[in-house]
């Protein structure tokens, strides 16, 4: 023990040379010893040879404040501040400066920095940063979403947001090729806005209509509204409406599902129900036949409200690298009890029918229910209200022409051909505006004129396809005219309200 109480008590000589030679080790040793000097002063050093910490006094003499601890076996130090530890930033033990900080602030370091996964934080409100916590991957975050990753063969997330097109088509329902507006609706198939469809049976009777009723300032002027016109307030078991968005399978090998790792997407739109309660959200993985749903709450009936659902990757399912249908996202309106009866499917499994719209409420109970929804994204990853993405509104015409991948409407065809030897019909072909999906099936109605050697001749009295494949269409068109001289060229022109429609949905 090197401690004294630093009093000099009178004494004989040889005491008082003791006593001296006492008081000088201790400070010599900084008062060390196994336990704290009973007797202190403020601001007097203290080495605990039992916890090896370095401390002092304080200045009101009434608790000791610990400095740093040594490392008596490595000769190195640790500082404190307060009684936690602090990281040792600096360990001496060669003479080599291994780390400098000028003033100001800059800091130089002689070797590698080791950060071992540690996120660096690159803003003042902590939601830029860089970290590397998975072996041979760097993630990007600025301002709190995780934009981008790189990795040794591999550079993925939203890097060119700005240029990539939204996984999507037209979720902002401003492209209607089949028209704003359709009555009547008592069976499944794609009526207005483009690439949404409807699938119903036996559920009431509906109006679709592309409105222009949307959220406030959302940067939106179209919404899709399904209207309910004949009430059906008890559906039978089989019975069900839904609106529906088909994705390509070729379109989601992102996702990587049925791999271990199988992508989470995030799903947000903006919609507005007649009824309060729980909402369905059901995804379907037709290569797989594989499902998962899930429930989201309308707290205010016809007002808008902004929906955001996270939906884990899909690791036991498979996606063909096909142009067939591989996910479809499904908003119920209604359902029976097929639908209804088993447990909601939260989770990703082989699909139930009757766990897929557990607790969905009626939207089709009444004639004064109006559905609408706008805004439809999807992103790869998990976000919430702070993190996600804002929506990619595309131009107009881009939007029309992915749109049209899957269906084209022309109301004046370019169709050019020549008369046939029996002059009684002509074979004309046109190009397609974009590549289709898929050989289209066509649809004509009304009738179109031909026009031929400067004259238009009579109407079309049949038409029918004869070739149709993903870029070209092919076509007979049937006169009773029999003037027509062979191989005379000709088009044919729209008579009133004639259209070809030509479709190659999912």
């Amino acid at each position: 023990m090197s401690q004294n109480d630093f009093t000099i008590a009178n004494q004989t000589f040889p005491n008082t040379r003791a006593d001296i030679n006492s008081a000088l080790q201790a400070l010599a040793s900084t008062s060390s010893g196994g336990s704290a000097p009973s007797t202190t002063f403020a601001n007097q050093f203290f080495y605990n040879t039992t916890s090896n910490l370095l401390q002092i006094r304080n200045e009101a003499n009434d608790a000791f404040i610990t400095i740093a601890e040594l490392d008596q076996a490595n000769d190195t130090v640790e500082y404190f501040k307060s009684d936690s530890i602090r990281t040792a930033l600096i360990e001496f033990t060669d003479g080599d400066d291994a780390l400098a900080i000028a003033d100001g602030g800059a800091l130089t370091v002689s070797t590698s920095l080791d950060m071992n996964g540690t996120e660096l934080i690159l803003d003042a409100d902590a939601d830029t940063s860089v970290t590397a916590d998975t072996d041979d991957r760097v993630d990007f975050k600025v301002g709190g979403a995780d934009v981008a990753y790189i990795t040794k063969n591999d550079i993925g997330g939203i890097i060119n947001r700005m240029n990539a097109k939204p996984l999507i088509i037209n979720g902002d329902m401003q492209i209607a090729q089949r028209g704003t507006s359709t009555t009547g609706i008592t069976t499944s198939g794609y009526y207005t806005v483009d690439r949404f469809a409807v699938t119903i049976n036996a559920l009431g009777t509906w109006t679709q209509t592309q409105d222009t009723t949307v959220p406030t300032a959302k940067g939106f002027s179209k919404s899709l509204k399904m209207d309910c016109t004949t009430a059906d307030a008890s559906p039978a078991s089989g019975d069900l409406v839904l609106l529906s968005y088909k994705i390509e399978a070729q379109d989601l090998q992102l996702l990587k599902y049925g791999t271990s790792s199988a992508e989470a997407v995030t799903l947000r739109f903006h919609v507005r129900s007649p009824k309060t309660g729980t909402h369905i959200v059901h995804l379907y993985q037709n290569d797989g036949n594989r499902h998962i749903s899930k429930a989201y709450t309308i707290s205010s009936a016809d007002t808008y409200q902004e929906v955001i659902i996270n939906i884990e990757g899909d690791t036991g399912g498979t996606t063909n690298n096909d142009n067939a249908c591989g996910l479809q996202i499904e908003f119920y309106l209604a359902a029976g009890s097929n639908s209804t009866s088993g447990t909601l499917a939260t989770s990703w499994a082989g699909y139930t029918q009757a766990n897929s719209a557990v607790g969905q409420v009626n939207c089709a109970d009444n004639t004064a229910n109006n559905f609408f929804i706008t805004g439809l994204q999807m992103e790869v990853g998990e976000y919430d209200a702070t993190t996600m993405p804002p929506f990619q509104h595309e131009l107009f015409g881009d939007s029309l022409m992915r749109c049209q991948r899957y269906f084209q409407k022309y109301t004046q065809p370019p169709l050019v051909g020549i008369a046939n030897a029996n002059n009684t019909y002509a074979r004309a072909k046109m190009l397609l505006q974009t590549q289709m999906r898929s050989a289209p099936t066509a649809v004509h109605n009304g009738t179109f004129n031909y026009f031929v050697s400067n004259s238009i001749q009579p109407t079309t009295t049949a038409f029918s396809a004869t070739y149709l494949d993903e870029n070209v269409a092919e076509f007979d068109a049937t006169t009773n005219v029999t003037s027509m001289t062979a191989k005379d060229p000709i088009t044919l022109i729209q008579n009133g309200s004639a259209s070809l429609d030509l479709s190659a949905e999912l």
